[in-house]
């Protein structure tokens, strides 16, 4: 696959965006050209954590992995000890990443980051990459690709274990008791702006693959059907249940649960989106993925809690949700 040199985010751009806005009501997104870079980054690069050779990897056909974890978390208490380990055991590179504010702050700022993580990954592996998300870090992957659009042509797969996609009436409850909350909860709310503009048109994109593993208990998602998309045939949206009927595993559980993991695999390891009917009932056994150490997993499942508590303590808390950044609101593009 052909690397899409980035261009200037050029006057023509900005101008066949508004045009859309005016004649269609469509989003400034949508009229971007595919290989467009899109707005101006103004974040650092973050932080990654990365083991194996990309190119290496690339070229055996071991897609290399963006993981991203979700609110509250890092990726080392979200993934070093289960899908970092799973990809270490076979050879397949991958980076993990560290959101700013520990993913509780506002999203947009968060997303610019992964923005600078796929475009580096994919360079280091001169191919496409795949990109395996927890909760936040399966949807926010979603605003990268939609407002920097050169970013669709390196991705592969998007592997999202209990994305609030539409959003959750869990966080509408938190929000309206205390009457502030972390940035991030306030976007990933039932209603919300943030969540509007980002499903304001297509929800996906031609040449990436969506896997979208959801979970009936799912305590933070609700309703947990928040997570699918709308069908296509490069979407899957699977109910571990569906693969598992006797699996009982909750939101936090998706980092780790086995019927997840067979899900998730099976996207990688092959073309398009995983398919249930690839996915052996007989491997449904075990509670836990096969890289996640049982001897140590009550201790790195009690720290990753302990990181969200912790995060959720001393995150920033606001009155109310973030604005809108001026590229995705169509009131703003109007304006200019």
């Amino acid at each position: 696959m052909r690397l899409h040199r980035p261009r200037p985010f050029g006057v023509r751009a900005i101008l066949l965006g508004a045009l859309a806005v005016l004649v269609t009501g469509v989003g400034a997104a949508f009229a971007m050209p595919q290989g467009e870079p899109g707005p101006s980054l103004t974040a650092a690069q973050p932080v990654l954590h990365c083991a194996g050779d990309a190119k290496a990897s690339a070229r055996a056909g071991r897609t290399p992995v963006l993981l991203i974890h979700g609110t509250g978390s890092t990726f080392r208490a979200n993934f070093s000890w289960n899908w970092a380990r799973a990809f270490a055991g076979e050879n397949r590179a991958y980076c993990g990443i560290d959101l700013p504010e520990d993913a509780s702050g506002d999203i947009q700022a968060a997303a610019e980051h992964v923005v600078h993580a796929i475009r580096r990954l994919h360079t280091a592996a001169g191919a496409p990459i795949s990109l395996v998300g927890h909760s936040q870090g399966g949807m926010i992957g979603r605003w990268a690709l939609k407002y920097w659009p050169d970013t669709r042509k390196m991705v592969d797969d998007y592997v999202s274990l209990g994305a609030p996609n539409h959003g959750t009436n869990t966080f509408v409850a938190q929000c309206a008791a205390a009457g502030r909350c972390p940035a991030a909860r306030w976007q990933q709310r039932t209603g919300s702006r943030f969540l509007a503009a980002l499903n304001d048109g297509p929800q996906t994109w031609p040449g990436v693959s969506y896997t979208q593993v959801s979970v009936h208990s799912d305590e933070i998602v609700v309703p947990y059907t928040s997570a699918d998309l709308p069908a296509a045939p490069n979407v899957s949206n699977i109910e571990v249940n569906r693969i598992c009927p006797a699996e009982t595993v909750e939101h936090f559980g998706l980092a780790y649960d086995n019927a997840a993991y067979l899900i998730g695999i099976d996207a990688l390891t092959h073309p398009g989106p995983a398919q249930p009917a690839r996915v052996r009932a007989e491997r449904c056994g075990p509670p836990l993925m096969p890289a996640v150490d049982p001897v140590a997993f009550p201790a790195n499942a009690a720290a990753a809690l302990v990181q969200s508590a912790s995060a959720m303590v001393t995150a920033r808390q606001l009155p109310a949700e973030p604005p809108l950044r001026c590229y995705a609101d169509r009131a703003c593009v109007r304006d200019r």
